[in-house]
């Protein structure tokens, strides 16, 4: 049965799910949300939740799953062994992660507003061995926070109503809010978030984009993405490196590259198949052009790829084949 606040408000509401084995099975889960005001000058936390999931400031708190915890209004402050003392914004996310060490708190002077949802799963133990989450960045600023609120609210007013769990569809609207965090942490660990919305982007570019990666595979050139975007070479180039701080043949390159490391690292088609369908005119360009990009050969990423799977388990099957 569902545990929440029997004192409860429309400022600080929760609930924390039973999780049955076959829900379990999911892979992601949902076991609690809710939600809270903390007005300036507040003790913190207000609300009295079940004894593994409260804390208070001076003791901390460790929890047994993922949390993601959103902050709306106001700032504070969060510490955990890895990161020390960080401030916290308006819409940032805390992420919070098993068995680690944690606490957070809003400024007396100005409260805060929080969401937050706590998830389990086999599937997010896996996310985060790959290094999706990592626990030195747990903080991450949303780039669009007005719909992250309509996302958690969705969450909490679900579970709010459904204190049994209907899994699959929470499921559904929990990876929604994982997805913006997600995008946003995984630009920060690789640096290439250049601050510019994909919405707001020149057509002309946001075009080019997609033929970019609906004709990489083939003998696509420069010139001829100018001519289907109707536009000149030159004007293409100055608009992508403006908005994307890149030219139009480094985005090809790069999207030729991606292609054959997903091939590498998920098939066992023969390299030079690869080759040909990432493509690149010849086996031995697309070798040059990989060592070149990424520091290695492709059989040896390969190899790499199988060793990983083999050390932190498989989604699928690989094998190695250097044909």
């Amino acid at each position: 049965m569902a545990s929440s606040d029997m004192t409860e408000s429309d400022s600080e509401k929760f609930t924390y799910l039973p999780v049955p084995e076959i829900v379990a099975r999911l892979g992601l889960y949902v076991t609690g949300a809710g939600t809270d005001v903390v007005p300036p000058g507040s003790s913190y936390p207000r609300q009295q939740h079940p004894e593994l999931y409260h804390f208070n400031w001076r003791v901390g708190r460790v929890l047994p799953e993922f949390q993601f915890v959103f902050v709306v209004e106001g700032r504070g402050e969060f510490e955990s062994r890895e990161t020390g003392t960080l401030e916290v914004g308006p819409g940032t996310v805390m992420t919070l992660f098993p068995d680690v060490w944690h606490r957070y708190r809003p400024e007396p002077e100005s409260g805060w507003t929080e969401y937050w949802i706590s998830l389990g799963g086999e599937l997010l133990f896996q996310w985060h061995k790959r290094g999706l989450f990592r626990e030195d960045k747990p903080l991450t600023q949303l780039r669009r926070p007005v719909e992250a609120v309509s996302q958690y609210q969705n969450v909490i007013d679900f579970v709010m109503k459904h204190p049994e769990q209907d899994a699959p569809m929470l499921t559904a609207q929990a990876m929604t809010i994982l997805a913006g965090v997600l995008e946003q942490s995984h630009k920060s660990m690789t640096g290439t978030g250049s601050g510019q919305d994909s919405d707001a982007l020149d057509p002309t570019v946001r075009e080019a984009l997609r033929v970019v990666w609906n004709h990489s595979h083939q003998r696509v050139t420069v010139d001829m993405i100018a001519k289907l975007v109707g536009t000149t070479r030159r004007t293409l180039e100055r608009r992508f490196r403006e908005q994307l701080g890149k030219t139009i043949l480094q985005a090809l390159v790069g999207c030729r590259i991606q292609r054959a490391k997903r091939l590498l690292a998920e098939t066992h088609v023969p390299i030079k198949n690869v080759a040909h369908a990432s493509g690149f005119s010849s086996l031995s360009n697309f070798c040059k052009v990989f060592r070149r990009e990424i520091g290695t050969t492709p059989g040896e990423y390969r190899e790499d790829a199988l060793q990983n799977v083999l050390t932190k388990g498989p989604v699928a099957s690989k094998q190695s084949s250097d044909d």
